[in-house]
């Protein structure tokens, strides 16, 4: 079994507003997870970054591999020679 080294890191005090819901739920399941209002919040945030950051990537690599090397190729050249102007044809 692996120990886990925890590093200890200071921690800045914010101040927020929260409607009841929020707070409700917050201390919900600051309860239910055994942990501080604290942790919950830094871990949904942690939780949204990941779930935005990938949901972008995805997006982006969705297109991957679909263009020809040259076509690749291509439109390297295109963006790199006129930064302005980046109109090409690629059948997508």
């Amino acid at each position: 079994m692996k120990t886990q080294k925890h590093v200890r890191t200071t921690k800045t005090a914010i101040n927020f507003r929260l409607n009841r819901r929020a707070l409700l739920l917050l201390s919900l399941l600051k309860e239910k997870l055994h942990t501080s209002k604290t942790d919950v919040v830094e871990k949904a945030l942690q939780h949204y970054a990941s779930q935005k950051l990938n949901a972008k990537q995805s997006t982006l690599m969705q297109y991957a591999g679909i263009l020809s090397e040259q076509e690749s190729d291509r439109l390297l050249v295109t963006i790199k020679n006129d930064r302005h102007n980046k109109v090409m044809r690629v059948k997508l």
